[in-house]
Order: structure tokens, then C-alpha cells, then sequence
């Protein structure tokens, strides 16, 4: 049976790739490209140490946003994001005033670009003198850079068959370490379990495929708590290069548009975006709330399709109100991306429209 979501695979002729000759491209015009988007915001964060090193971030966010502050002994406060993944504006300015910030990060969701309100709110924060970063990780081809932002980072691994890759884009990079080495073991070990998931993919072989997993996690857990800098492996960018960019948008907003249409909302399952026209950038998953998320998570990981959770709670500073911890108790995330069809997305809609 297809497996539909988790590790994208690699195959004999990505492999091939590294063996292309080894270029820099560390800078590329106004983008660093760095191995992992947490060093790109370590590196924001490094720029500002002699600022009040206090940071406002959003509740729902990854432990790996809030981890290149907490290593450089930034003060983190978080504000409110609302069940439809909108800032709440009067919480940010509220904590802005309160605290302060000399920096402050914000996520657009899932294809959904932030909206006038939210940017108007922001620059009034800016007006106090705060840098504000955008992490774009779930909107990764938003053509829009709002100016209202200093600087703006991603991560690339979401969303195609790379190894490693993130960036850090402003249109000033003065004063922004420039990461000179790959990071060789990670990347190695990502290689080796994405080339090990596409080997499972051919011979259905189990072993393959608990060792593909078994490296992967090995591969993060190596990375440490400790975040050291480092380029985007010439690899990640070869690859990245040879990605038909049209097709994986156009896959993505057709998979998504499917679901939209033909998954039934009920009591025990609800959209977290209710209106299609938010979504005005190829979305990275289709977010869900659903009321008992484990039992609704195996049911489809006993079909070979695989929805992760974004994101388990690491530290529960970020639960800062019952809104919050709804979200992360309750949101599912099914696989929409460039590998899958419309046939695909229909084996996700009878499950869960309620067909075991």
C-alpha cells in the first residue's frame, strides 16, 4: 500500500547530484542560504545582542523558533494566535507596550499570507523601535516581503526532497555572520534515510523503511541544543534547482482545494481555515481540529497515510490561554504536497468522512 506523507524519499538519480562540483552559495543576492532555518534566526538574534535582548513570539509556534533565543539568554514572551491562526491584535500591542520587545517574530499559517489588519497592527509595534522577522516556513513561495518587516527566514526541508536548507532574506545583510561550512554528518544522515525511504518505496521492505525513520530521528536529535551555523549544502541547492516549482504549487492548492470541498465538517472535525479565499499562497498542509486527535491520527496511519502534529508542546510557557492549547491539542496536519494525486487525496476523504 502507498505510504502518503512523512520522509520525502531520494532516488539513485538525486544521488547523483552530489556528485556535481561543490559550490558556495552561501549569499545569494539578498538571501543567506543556511542549513537549517533556526541558525538563520540565531543569526538575526546574534546581530541584536546589545539590544534589551527581549523578543515577542507567536504561541503557536515550533520549540525550534524560540530555541536560538533562549541559547543567546533573550527574554521570550509570547502573544496570543486565535483558532483561525490570525494574530490577536489587541493581545500584541498589549504585550507590546508591556514588554517592550526589541524583536519580534510572526508566522503567516498554511498558505494563508497575513492580512491588512495584522501588518497595520505590526507597524504600529515597529514605530517603538522593534525589528520584526517573518518566518514563512508555512508559505514558503509568498511572493509578498511586507515592508513593514526587517527580515525574513524559511525553511526548505518542509517543503522538497532536501537534505538540509533554510534562509535568511533582508535587504540589508550588514552585520550578519555568513556561514562558510556544511553541516556533513547531518546531511549525511538525512541523505542516507531519505535514500533508505526511497529504496522502501521500491521493495516495500519494512526493515527499509524502520531504518529510514531511525536514522531521520537520529539525524535531528544530533543536531543538539547547541545551534552552530552553517551553509545549505551544495547538494540541497542542486537539488532545489532541478524542482519543477510550477507543478509543486499547482499540486499543492489543487489537493488542497479537493479536501476543501469534499471533507465533511462535523462535531468531531472542523476546518481551521473556513474561508478558501485566506489561502492565497501554496499551502504547506491541510490543517485540521479534531475533538479526539490519536484515535483519528492512528485510523489514518493504519491506511499508510501519515499526518503529523504541529507542534507538540516543549515548553508550556506557550500556553498562555484556553485558545492556545486547543490549537495545539487539537490540530492534525494531512499531507497535501507535490508527491501526491487527487487519488491520494480521495483515500484521505473517505477516512475521514467517516469509511474505516
Amino acid at each position: 500500500m502507498k505510504d502518503i506523507g512523512s520522509i520525502f524519499p531520494l532516488y539513485d538519480e538525486d544521488i547523483a547530484l552530489e556528485n556535481r562540483t561543490e559550490r558556495n552559495n552561501a549569499v545569494q543576492g539578498s538571501r543567506i542560504n543556511f542549513s537549517l532555518c533556526r541558525e538563520a534566526m540565531f543569526a538575526v538574534a546574534s546581530k541584536y545582542e546589545s539590544s534589551s535582548k527581549v523578543v515577542l513570539i507567536p504561541s503557536y509556534t515550533c520549540q525550534t523558533v524560540i530555541d536560538p533565543f533562549v541559547q543567546l539568554g533573550w527574554t521570550c514572551y509570547f502573544y496570543n494566535i486565535k483558532k483561525n491562526l490570525r494574530i490577536d491584535t489587541d493581545d500584541i500591542l498589549q504585550k507590546a507596550i508591556k514588554y517592550n520587545p526589541s524583536l519580534l517574530v510572526a508566522h503567516p499559517f498554511h498558505g494563508m499570507e497575513l492580512l491588512d489588519e495584522e501588518l497595520d497592527v505590526l507597524r504600529i509595534v515597529k514605530l517603538k523601535g522593534c525589528i520584526l522577522l517573518e518566518d514563512v516556513t508555512q508559505c514558503i513561495y509568498t511572493e509578498k516581503r511586507p515592508d513593514v518587516f526587517d527580515y525574513f527566514t524559511g525553511s526548505y526541508r518542509k517543503w522538497f526532497k532536501v537534505p538540509d536548507g533554510g534562509f535568511l532574506e533582508a535587504k540589508n545583510l550588514k552585520g550578519l555572520s555568513i556561514p562558510s561550512e556544511e553541516n556533513h554528518s547531518f546531511v549525511q544522515k538525512q541523505t542516507d534515510a531519505m535514500f533508505l525511504r526511497g529504496n522502501y518505496f521500491k521493495t516495500s521492505d519494512e526493515n527499509i523503511k524502520a531504518i529510514s525513520i531511525r536514522l531521520y530521528k537520529e539525524a535531528v536529535k544530533g543536531i543538539g541544543v547547541q545551534i552552530e551555523c552553517h551553509r545549505m549544502s551544495a547538494f540541497s541547492i542542486n537539488i532545489m534547482e532541478k524542482e519543477n516549482h510550477e507543478n509543486s504549487i499547482q499540486t499543492r492548492f489543487d489537493n488542497y482545494k479537493y479536501l476543501y470541498y469534499h471533507i465533511k465538517e462535523s462535531c468531531e472535525l472542523q476546518f481551521v481555515c473556513k474561508n478558501l479565499d485566506e489561502v492565497t499562497t501554496a499551502p504547506l498542509y491541510f490543517p485540521i481540529y479534531v475533538s479526539n486527535r490519536s484515535a483519528f491520527q492512528r485510523k489514518l496511519a493504519n491506511k499508510h497515510i501519515y499526518a503529523p502534529v504541529l507542534w507538540p508542546v516543549q515548553t508550556k510557557d506557550v500556553l498562555i490561554n484556553e485558545e492556545v492549547e486547543y490549537i495545539y491539542s487539537h490540530i492534525l496536519m494531512l499531507p497535501i504536497d507535490q508527491r501526491y494525486s487527487i487519488d491520494d487525496m480521495i483515500k484521505i476523504v473517505e477516512l475521514a468522512n467517516g469509511k474505516d
